[in-house]
């Protein structure tokens, strides 16, 4: 082989070796973590399109893999924080939430948009998002960060007595944390300074420094509470010894009852604490047998003849419960209730109702209902004792406790409902917030519209606390079985609608339209006659309206139809028509339908405000206002619009609280 020949062999095989080597380099940068890392170098050399076409390409290409969901996270983090394109951002998000629930990446996307939200000051979403990561994913550090920005969402949206409760909830998730000295502190502050409660904050920070004067790291936050009791004059407490304090103190209370209870003369069982029952994480941060183990593990603290080992448990979480040390409390409450389900043993209904509020004391509370949930669809006594509770605080003056108390088992059986919005108002008028207990008495009427007690105190509180006298003569007649009128029922169907218990709202617009038609039939005057015809087809109307959210869009559309054979040039049929189009999603049609009954009658406010109303829905607040100032230029004592234009630039209507809504203007 001459030295040619040789050299293009030679050649030949270097040629080859190299494309070996691209061929591998190649491969290397399609494996997942290659292609990570290339759109990595793209988004750090600010080539911020093409690491978005690369981690995209690495989402179509290895769907449902942690590269992909990575990869989202990364478009999630680029398009919002560099591209200024918030609605991809937010959508790559979702997309992780969507394609892996359960996963710490869905948490990392959760708070992803509660701090994208948060800093676009949109407070009630980021409320919405951290409050996931709270309640989904407690076992996570990623939590407790979201716990604490969850109070500042609050704080900034002058939410503040909500504020105060998170940053106590975070204290008791974490009872040993510096970090819950901090919280303390900022719950002490909102108290004084926002909500200008001086007994409150002074008894918050004598906890903070009765808890965390000798934790390591509480110092700080320990001197600044102790500076705040010395100005309001107050006691300065002795710091717990934090090894020595609650576990101690348990244990000789439970050694000394078992003592006390044992029969003479009968030795103690073997332990029955070591039994597998395979019980789920709690997400109070600490396990059970972590607790127990503090008293001497489950062969030092067990069951004997007067009990198993869940009413060992038990007794020890009503210390700490108790002791308000509520991680630990409902820890101990949660495996004993599932060790007694798994035994079949039926436990005291106020077990689930002290894990329900462990659950909220630590801000954990879509668990707090559904543990209640649960417990009350297998055992009606649960709801019961719920509401013996609440009124127990009630009696005792602890107001917010019976509120928050009935507040817990709102829709956990429908024949109690009317009952426990009532006796939210109660305490809300012990409180002195008639706001708030009208919207309580209007949803206990809504939920029975014959909880005379109800009606009768929500006359009381239009009457004598709101002065809306016009309204309060309503539910009054309506007590004293003079509601059989057009106004009465038809009230009681707004009433029925505005809280989605449609099927009474349809049943009492009816009833409306029966009682115009009656009086019809013996009306003299054509103007008595137009007034109660558009009675008559106003109230048809919304009875179709509220038949649609029954789910039942033919039967609602066969409504309309007999209304239009029966009043076919009646200017609010257009009205009707748009109503069943914007419910079905036809918003199209809708606005013209509400445009054309506007046309027929220029000085009638139902589509007028029906209207204005869908564009304030869509954001388009100006065109509302052009609307309702129109109208009013050639109505302009429509009361009706009036508020509604009010309301929505943000003013007050003093004369809300001297009349109630007037009948619609025909």
């Amino acid at each position: 082989m001459n030295f040619l020949t040789q050299l293009a062999v030679n050649s030949m095989k270097c040629f080859a070796f190299v494309a070996i080597i691209l061929m591998v380099a190649s491969q290397i940068g399609c494996l997942p973590g290659g292609a990570l890392s290339n759109a990595e170098k793209l988004a750090e050399n600010k080539d911020y399109h093409g690491a978005v076409e690369a981690y995209q390409s690495i989402v179509d290409t290895q769907p449902g893999t942690s590269e992909a969901l990575q990869a989202q996270l990364a478009i999630g983090a680029l398009s919002i924080g560099q591209m200024n394109r918030p609605a991809e951002g937010i959508k790559a998000y979702e997309a992780v939430i969507a394609a892996a629930p359960e996963s710490d990446k869905a948490a990392e996307a959760y708070y992803e948009l509660g701090m994208h939200y948060f800093r676009e000051k949109d407070f009630k979403s980021a409320q919405t998002q951290f409050d996931a990561i709270v309640n989904k994913y407690p076992q996570l550090e990623l939590s407790h960060n979201a716990h604490l920005m969850l109070a500042k969402s609050y704080e900034e949206a002058k939410s503040f007595e909500q504020a105060a409760e998170a940053f106590d909830n975070f204290a008791n998730r974490n009872p040993r944390s510096k970090r819950a000295a901090l919280a303390l502190e900022n719950k002490a502050r909102i108290q004084r300074q926002h909500l200008k409660d001086d007994e409150e904050a002074k008894r918050t920070n004598q906890m903070l420094v009765k808890r965390y004067g000798k934790v390591e790291g509480a110092q700080e936050s320990v001197e600044k509470a102790k500076q705040e009791l010395r100005d309001f004059n107050a006691t300065i407490p002795e710091p717990d010894d934090p090894l020595a304090t609650q576990q101690g103190r348990a244990l000789a209370q439970f050694e000394a009852r078992r003592e006390r209870d044992r029969p003479r003369g009968v030795e103690r069982s073997p332990a029955m604490g070591k039994v597998d029952t395979t019980i789920p994480d709690s997400g109070f941060g600490i396990s059970a047998a972590d607790v127990m183990r503090n008293f001497g593990g489950q062969g030092g603290i067990a069951g004997d003849d007067q009990g198993s080992y869940h009413d060992a448990e038990l007794m020890i979480a009503n210390f700490f419960y108790g002791d308000e040390s509520y991680r630990d409390a409902g820890a101990l409450y949660f495996d004993a209730i599932a060790r007694a389900e798994a035994e079949k043993v039926k436990i005291d209904p106020y077990t689930y109702l002290k894990l329900s509020v462990c659950y909220r004391k630590v801000g954990m509370h879509q668990r707090a209902k559904e543990v209640l949930r649960k417990a009350a669809s297998r055992d009606g006594e649960v709801v019961e004792a719920v509401i013996n509770t609440g009124r127990n605080h009630y009696t005792s003056e602890s107001y917010e406790q019976a509120i928050e108390t009935y507040n817990s088992v709102i829709g956990m059986s429908r024949s109690k409902d009317s009952e426990v919005y009532w006796l939210i108002a109660l305490a809300h008028k012990k409180l002195g917030e008639p706001e708030k207990e009208r919207d309580a008495l209007e949803r206990a009427v809504a939920a029975n519209t014959q909880n005379t007690d109800a009606l009768q105190s929500l006359a009381e509180v239009l009457h004598y606390r709101l002065k809306d006298r016009k309204a309060a003569v309503i539910f009054q007649d309506l007590v004293d079985q003079k509601g059989d009128t057009y106004i009465g029922a038809k009230t009681l169907g707004d009433l029925t609608y505005k809280y989605g218990n449609y099927v009474q709202a349809s049943a009492r617009y009816k009833a409306a339209a029966r009682t115009a038609k009656r009086l019809l039939n013996k009306a003299e005057n054509d103007a008595e006659k137009r007034e109660l015809r558009n009675q008559i087809v106003y109230a048809t109307i919304l009875a179709a309206r509220a038949t649609y959210q029954r789910d039942k869009p033919e039967d609602a559309q066969k409504i309309i139809d007999e209304l239009v054979v029966e009043y076919p040039e009646h200017a609010l049929i257009p009205y009707g028509r748009g109503e069943l189009a914007l419910l079905s999603g036809d918003t199209e049609i809708a606005v013209a339908q509400f445009k054309a009954s506007i046309e027929k009658n220029q000085n009638s406010d139902i589509p007028v405000i029906a209207l204005g109303d869908y564009y304030v829905s869509q954001g388009y607040n100006d065109d509302a206002i052009a609307l309702w100032e129109g109208f009013l230029a050639n109505n302009q004592y429509n009361r009706n619009v009036q508020r509604s234009l009010k309301a929505l630039k943000g003013e007050v209507a003093s004369e809300d609280k001297t009349d109630s809504e007037d009948e619609t203007e025909k």
